[in-house]
Formats: C-alpha cells, sequence, structure tokens
C-alpha cells in the first residue's frame, strides 16, 4: 500500500533520466562524478519529497549545479590595481618575466626529484652567498618555516631569548612565538610592549639560553615612546655571552631602498655586516621572487639547519627553487631595478604614474565613465615599510548607472581589483605595472555593465 510520502518519492526521476536534464549536461562535469553528485541529491529529498515531479526535477538541478560550481577553478589572473604593491590578498607581487619562464620551463620536461631540487637548490645558495656575502645560504617554503626551523636545530629543548615587542602575530592567528615554541624552544621575552634595552638582555641570557633572537617587526608601525637594540649591539652582546645571533627581517630585502628615494628597509647584507649570526628573510615580499624562505649566515650555523630532520619538511619544490634562482639571476646581473616587478612598482616615478593615469582617465571617458586622474597616497603591504606613506596617481571612476559597489564589482569580473573611496571606484597606477595598462583599458571599453 502506497503512502502520501512514497507516491511523491516515487515521482522523483531515476538517475539516468535526471542525467539527460539539458541544465545538467551542460556542466561540464565527468560522468561519473555527475551520477554522484545527482544521487547524492535525491538521497537528501528523501527525508522531505517535493510534491510533485516538477518540484523535484527542479530542487534536484538546482542542487547538483550549486555542487559542480563549488568545483570549478574560479579565476585567478587579476591585475593588481588596489595600489598595495605587496597585496597579501591579492597573490603578492607578480614573479619577473625570467622567472615565469624558468617556472614552465620547470614544470615541462625536465630532470626530476631529488637530484633536480638539489642542483636547483644549489644554484639558488651559490647566488645568496654572492649577492650578501654571506658563508652559506638556504633556501625553504617559506620564512615562516626558517624559523621553525632554526628553533629545532639550534634551541631544542633550550631557551631563545627574544625581545616581548618582536613577538608578533604574523597573520591568520600566526604568531611568531608559537612557532619557535613549535620547534621545541623555550621562549624567554624581554623588555616590555613598547621598549627593551641591552641590560634587559644581560639579565636573562643564561646557561640554557641557545641564541639571542631579534626580529624586524616588519608588519607593524611602532610610533611614540619606543626603544629597541640595535643589531650590531646586540650582536657584541652576543658575542660576550658566547651564543649566535639570529635576525629574522621578515619582508627583508637584497637592494637598498633609498636608491629610488623610498625609506630604508633593512638588508640581509647589512644584517649580516652588523654581526648577525644568522639571517631569516622572505623570498617573496620585498626581493619579489616565489614565497620562500632565505637563510643566510655562518657556514656551521646553516648546515646545522640543513642536516637537521625537519629541514626536509620545509624544503620547496623544484617550481620555487626554479622562480627563486631566476630572480637571483636579475639581482647579480644587476637589473634587478629593472626586472623585478615590486622593484619596479615601488620605483615608478610619480610624473610617469601622472602620465599613464591621464591616459587611462582620457579611454575611461570613451565608455561613457566618469573618470578624474588625481594624486593620492598609498602603501607598499606585504610586511614591509610599515606606516610609510607612498605618493602615487590614481583614476577615480563613476558610472551613470551603477553604484559604487556595483561598478567594483563589474570591473572585478573583469579580472580588475581596485578599491573603493567616497563612493568612487579607485585604479591606482602605483601596483599596475605599464605593460598592463592595455589590460585596464580594455576592461574600461568593453563597458561594465549592471548584473
Amino acid at each position: 500500500m502506497h503512502t502520501v510520502e512514497s507516491a511523491r518519492w516515487d515521482a522523483i526521476p531515476s538517475t539516468q533520466v535526471l542525467l539527460q536534464h539539458p541544465a545538467l549536461r551542460d556542466l561540464g562535469i565527468d560522468g561519473g562524478l555527475l551520477a554522484a553528485l545527482v544521487r547524492g541529491a535525491v538521497q537528501r529529498l528523501r527525508s522531505d519529497p517535493p510534491p510533485t515531479r516538477e518540484a523535484a526535477v527542479q530542487a534536484i538541478v538546482a542542487a547538483v549545479s550549486e555542487a559542480a560550481a563549488a568545483l570549478r577553478i574560479p579565476r585567478r589572473r587579476y591585475i593588481n590595481a588596489t595600489g598595495i604593491v605587496i597585496h597579501t590578498q591579492w597573490g603578492n607581487a607578480p614573479l619577473a618575466r625570467a622567472a615565469q619562464e624558468r617556472l614552465l620551463e620547470a614544470a615541462g620536461a625536465s630532470p626530476t626529484g631529488a637530484r633536480e631540487i638539489g642542483e636547483r637548490a644549489a644554484a639558488c645558495e651559490r647566488l645568496l652567498v654572492a649577492l650578501t656575502g654571506a658563508e652559506a645560504a638556504a633556501v625553504t617554503t617559506q620564512n615562516a618555516a626558517s624559523c621553525l626551523l632554526a628553533a629545532a636545530a639550534l634551541a631544542h629543548g633550550r631557551e631563545l631569548v627574544c625581545a616581548a615587542r618582536d613577538l608578533i602575530e604574523i597573520s591568520q592567528g600566526a604568531r611568531l612565538r608559537d612557532i619557535l615554541e613549535a620547534g621545541g624552544a623555550r621562549v624567554v621575552p624581554v623588555g616590555a610592549a613598547n621598549c627593551v634595552y641591552p641590560e634587559d638582555y644581560r639579565r636573562a641570557v643564561g646557561p640554557e639560553t641557545a641564541a639571542v633572537v631579534r626580529i624586524h617587526a616588519s608588519n607593524t608601525a611602532a610610533t611614540g615612546y619606543t626603544s629597541h637594540v640595535e643589531t650590531a649591539a646586540l650582536a657584541r652582546l652576543a658575542r660576550e655571552a658566547r651564543v649566535p645571533l639570529v635576525v629574522n627581517l621578515g619582508s627583508g630585502s637584497l637592494v637598498d631602498l633609498r636608491e629610488k628615494g623610498l625609506p630604508y628597509s633593512p638588508t640581509i647584507r647589512d644584517a649580516l655586516r652588523d654581526g648577525a649570526d644568522l639571517v631569516l628573510a622572505s623570498g617573496d615580499k620585498l626581493i619579489g621572487g616565489p614565497q620562500a624562505g632565505v637563510i643566510c649566515g655562518r657556514r656551521e650555523l646553516v648546515e646545522r639547519l640543513a642536516r637537521h630532520p625537519v629541514a626536509r619538511c620545509c624544503r620547496p619544490g623544484k617550481l620555487t627553487l626554479a622562480a627563486l634562482e631566476a630572480t637571483l639571476a636579475s639581482y647579480v646581473a644587476g637589473r634587478a631595478w629593472e626586472e623585478i616587478p615590486v622593484l619596479r612598482l615601488l620605483g615608478a616615478s610619480q610624473a610617469d604614474l601622472r602620465q599613464r593615469a591621464e591616459a587611462l582617465a582620457a579611454r575611461a571617458a570613451e565608455a561613457s565613465l566618469g573618470a578624474e586622474a588625481a594624486p593620492d597616497t598609498t602603501e607598499c603591504g606585504g610586511a614591509a615599510l610599515p606606516g610609510v606613506p607612498l605618493p602615487t596617481w590614481t583614476v577615480r571612476l563613476t558610472h551613470p548607472a551603477m553604484a559604487c559597489d556595483a561598478l567594483y564589482a563589474a570591473l572585478l569580473r573583469h579580472g580588475i581589483a581596485a578599491r573603493r573611496r567616497d563612493d568612487t571606484v579607485v585604479l591606482d597606477l602605483r601596483s599596475v605595472l605599464p605593460e598592463d595598462d592595455p589590460a585596464v583599458t580594455a576592461a574600461l571599453l568593453v563597458g561594465p555593465t549592471p548584473r
């Protein structure tokens, strides 16, 4: 005897019938996977079947379409017109052309496995030694991995003395103290949240001290009543205590930004010159390569890290190493300011930015957009130069039929990531490479349309 519920259940078409629905055939999903999604959607209707066959089909098609949408790879290629040069939400800074080509080359028919990784790592290490003056160098997957490795290799079961103000949170709840302690070290914070003095370190250093750690808190700007111990003074203190000084530069740099009139940001060479025994930095950010960790310093310490079991867990793959070696080669050739995108963007002159902004505003007007070229300020981003305003030129856009948020979303669909201010969409040229101007112009000329 059929109940009302069983009759409603019987009204649901079979999986084979559902698979022939036009909306499902066009999803571009493998047949076996699509069938599994359909069966799952049908099963979820068991507890409350729709009243009619048509309603059941609509519910199943909607559920399967939603599940299939979650399996599609979304657009990943965007032009960063936010003005923030190293924007962690939009993929940091783009790789240099040579690095992109080297990465693609490594992805193709080339030797694989440990042999190639070893050869590429050795090449990166040679280049880093030449660029920084270090005795030895190593590469990890990221700077946080370098911190973990240094703690495990140098201070497992022992103490790392570090200023309390240096123990920052780097991103998304990841805190440097937690990372160092995950490597087995006992972190001994010294000083206060805003001030630390040499005597604070001297009182803390003892028989259990494995190293003194100095962290350049590059993603925070401390102002007002603050004090820190410079690297050179801390190096003398560490030598007196017969322990190594480990300096984590965060973003780090291989060139002096003051060459282009920018504020000073510590370089790896400077930190080594000031007496650091081991220097850690990010391979991306200001260096402008792929996400990686760079370790430079005394040979004995670098080799201790390289021999530690954790080093195998922090070893980058051949694609990362391929991009990094090409990036470092630009520095060795003396072409970093011309070839490394992050340096090109930071070093762009106001005159050039203004000329490009005015040209872009003129083209935007052709698409019936309200457009005004205007000076502004932005920031570097990427945990570099915190609190430092960078002069820039922007194009401020309005649309006669679209609100600011709708215009922003329309440009985003065309692959342009902008920012919003005072009911206008702002395209900031500080973070846009000149060769991307045609793509930005094309997105405007297509004509953002309401959705």
